[in-house]
């Protein structure tokens, strides 16, 4: 397949992974399992860099949101681009744990440098996104183990997955097995510590928050009842103009509030116009008496005029003695529909608050109380309340907490940007309970610093608990394989000590301990070899019958050729013309058939292993002169070409010049049209090399190696009108190889065959 074909599948698989990944699976809160990666290295092991890094680069989009940076999306691709660039040299897994571990630098670089991600968060980051990878390359290394899986995608396995041994896919199969159950259950675990940890926050922030607005009702309670009290006493010692009494007896009765009620800090009696008539206590820090200062503009003078019951305020600047926000409860002073004035109290704040701070089970617990109007009463991470303008709540706090019933929790996100993998750290838990009576709320809130390192700690738990579950399965894994393999080898090992030739051979022993189907395996072939050994024997036995019989026809043969062959030689002496030309016939035919027994006892001795070798020092390259232009010449279709360099070694001269007679002969032989014939020999690596080529009927691939066969001359048409009794080569390859050399023939581009030869010369 072409790179751009090999891209444009690697999108598409990249566009799978992509509709895959919108389903992530969140396994702890900001940890997510992806299977989107699956298709990405996928198309890495099987495609290569290219499509691994494309298919990375589109499944990885959606990262970007789930996630909220880019360097995860980024990650993604240059892992498919890794694992493709090694999947010729190693497995996928191999691959992907040498990226993961190559890693750290590039997690360090960009989410500690560049987003500013703490180190347990990029820790964090680090790994799930490895668990992830790795997850994906294990499942894709088992379903590329499936036999039918295999069938279909062999052409594009890399070499490290085309042949895979037991034990590896034994490893790999168990490991999996081990892995997603212990992910599942761990990730079930985690999830359920997480909730429970997110109850008892809540329900801790409930509980707090129902005992301050218990406080402050009660306390609100109190300073009301007795500004009302109050209120009515100075009702009943109204003058018949209805005037208030004396300053000095206005002062006496707001000594004995303030100081029967520690609820209350200060307390005056005010004129119907605002003007405070009476103080307790009276002067402010500095000194300065209190009495005669105007409060018209306080609303709530304003509004308690026509009131008929006791009022309190919303959340209040102070002045005079009391600085900082304040809220006060105040009573009017009504003969019949007559305004004489009205008493007012202000609340304690600071005791208030440091009940709440007392009501405190976590230091990073927050208590808030809140007005109608959302302005904060008091803050319990507030020393003193010097200033209102210290009193203000966080813009999202404010808009969540108005959804939140009262009696219920909430979040709200601290840092809108905050990346998933710190998500849970960032975000605020509150609870909010309403105190009825006057319509305030209080807040409690936790941030969720101790959840994030709860996930941490989950998820570190899930590791460990993964890579135990890793490490049992691979063990397991190696003892199971050893068990399986151990016997396969023992049959491998006995197959191949059969093919050296030791049929003694037996693959049981190796067996007796191995499971019922491999004890089988390893006894059906021991009796299969057995039986073949019997078989062997026997055509052994046959053939050595053969090669004798044959040895004794070719010796029985040879006594009356050669009588033959001199009687003819002595009648042509006396004949000539017509009758002379018919004996040289028979000469000719009486030498085809000398051959023909020289070549059957040859093979007969080769067969018995008697064939000797007479060496003298010659030069190859004239023995190869003389035959071919012999046989050549008695050719009238053929022409020869000979380039010839002179190769001087040990060699059997008779036996060569039978192999070049062989090979010269049938480049002759199988190119019944004619043509020219190509002979020739040169010295290459200290070795003779003699080739012979013809332009004739040619070769197919499957007869290269069987014509080096005895009798074996191919079964094509073509050649079934050629005579020969299929030996030629066959001695000639014997020859070769007890010359310590070797022999191919091989098909011709255009047409034809060409004969090699290579045999060793000696050292200059």
């Amino acid at each position: 397949m072409k790179l751009a074909g090999r891209i444009g599948c690697g999108a598409a698989l990249g566009l799978l992974g992509w509709a895959v990944n919108l389903a992530a699976l969140e396994v702890l809160p900001g940890v997510h399992l992806l299977l989107g990666p699956l298709m990405v290295l996928a198309a890495a092991v099987l495609l290569g860099p290219w499509a691994g890094g494309v298919a990375g680069a589109v499944s990885g989009l959606r990262t970007l949101a789930l996630w909220q940076h880019p360097w995860g999306w980024l990650n993604i691709s240059l892992e498919g681009m890794f694992v493709g660039a090694l999947r010729r040299r190693l497995t996928p897994l191999m691959a992907d744990l040498l990226y993961w571990s190559l890693s750290p630098l590039y997690f360090a670089l960009t989410y500690w440098f560049v987003e500013d991600i703490p180190v347990r968060g990029v820790l964090v980051s680090a790994l799930k996104q490895a668990v992830n990878g790795l997850l994906a390359v294990l499942t894709l290394q088992v379903v590329l183990l499936v036999p039918g899986v295999r069938g279909r995608l062999r052409p594009l396995l890399p070499p490290p997955l085309a042949e895979v041994s037991v034990g590896r896919a034994f490893g790999t199969a168990l490991t999996l097995g081990a892995v997603v159950p212990m992910l599942v259950l761990g990730g079930a675990e985690g999830r359920e510590r997480y909730e429970s940890q997110l109850r008892q926050m809540d329900d801790g922030n409930l509980h707090t928050a129902r005992l301050v607005a218990n406080e402050v009702e009660s306390s609100v309670g109190h300073v009301t009842h007795g500004v009302n009290q109050l209120a009515r006493t100075l009702t009943a010692g109204l003058s018949a103009t209805g005037q208030l009494p004396g300053a000095r007896y206005l002062e006496g009765e707001l000594d004995a509030l303030v100081t029967y009620s520690p609820e209350v800090l200060s307390a005056y009696v005010g004129s119907p116009e605002g003007i405070a008539l009476a103080f307790s206590p009276r002067n402010d820090l500095a000194g300065q008496p209190l009495a005669g200062q105007d409060f018209s503009d306080r609303p709530y003078v304003v509004r308690v005029r026509h009131a008929s019951r006791p009022l309190v305020s919303d959340v209040q600047e102070g002045r005079g003695r009391l600085a900082g926000t304040l809220v006060v409860a105040l009573a009017p002073i009504r003969n019949a529909e007559r305004y004489a004035g009205y008493v007012l109290a202000s609340m304690d704040l600071p005791r208030l608050r440091q009940y709440a701070r007392a009501q405190v089970t976590d230091t990073l617990q927050r208590i808030r109380v809140l007005d109608s109007r959302g302005g904060v009463v008091f803050d319990s991470a507030l020393k003193e309340d010097t200033s209102s303008g210290q009193a203000v709540i966080d813009a999202a706090l404010a808009r969540e907490q108005k959804r939140v019933p009262s009696g219920a929790t909430g979040t709200y996100a601290a840092e809108h940007d905050a990346v998933t993998a710190v998500r849970v750290g960032t975000l605020h838990h509150f609870a909010v309970v309403e105190v009825p009576s006057l319509g305030w709320r209080v807040l409690v809130e936790q941030p969720g610093a101790r959840l994030q390192s709860e996930v941490e700690h989950a998820y570190f738990s899930l590791l460990g608990t993964m890579a135990l579950a890793t490490a049992c399965a691979v063990a397991l894994a190696f003892a199971f394989s050893r068990t399986i393999v151990a016997p396969v080898q023992g049959v491998s090992h006995a197959a191949a000590r059969q093919v050296a030739g030791d049929r003694a051979a037996r693959a049981t022993e190796a067996a007796l301990n191995a499971p019922r189907e491999l004890r089988q395996l390893a006894e059906t072939f021991d009796q299969m070899t057995g039986q073949l050994a019997r078989q062997l024997e026997a055509i052994e036995r046959t053939s050595r019958e053969k090669d004798a019989f044959l040895s004794i026809a070719s010796h029985e043969l040879k006594t009356p050729l050669t009588a033959l062959k001199a009687h003819v030689q002595m009648l042509r002496r006396k004949l000539d013309g017509a009758h002379g030309e018919r004996l040289d016939n028979v000469s000719r035919q009486v030498d085809r058939v000398t051959r023909l027994v020289n070549q059957m006892l040859d093979a007969s001795q080769l067969g018995l292993e008697q064939l000797p070798l007479h060496m003298s020092r010659l030069d190859l390259s004239e023995v190869v002169r003389h035959v071919a232009e012999t046989l050549v010449a008695a050719s009238p279709l053929h022409t020869l070409q000979l380039t010839l360099e002179p190769l001087v070694g040990d060699f059997d001269e008779l036996r060569l010049e039978q192999v070049v007679h062989n090979l010269v002969s049938n480049a002759i032989k199988y190119s019944p049209t004619g043509g020219l014939i190509e002979v020739h020999t040169r010295a290459r690596d200290g070795q003779a090399e003699l080739s012979v080529a013809d332009r004739g009927l040619g070769l197919r691939v499957e007869d290269e190696e069987q014509l080096f066969g005895r009798f074996k001359r191919g079964d094509r048409r073509e050649v079934t009108g050629i005579s020969g009794l299929g030996v030629g080569l066959y001695v000639s390859r014997e020859i070769i190889r007890l010359h310590s050399g070797r022999i191919t023939l091989r098909s011709r581009e255009g047409g034809g065959a060409v004969a090699t030869v290579w045999l060793p010369l000696p050292p200059p």
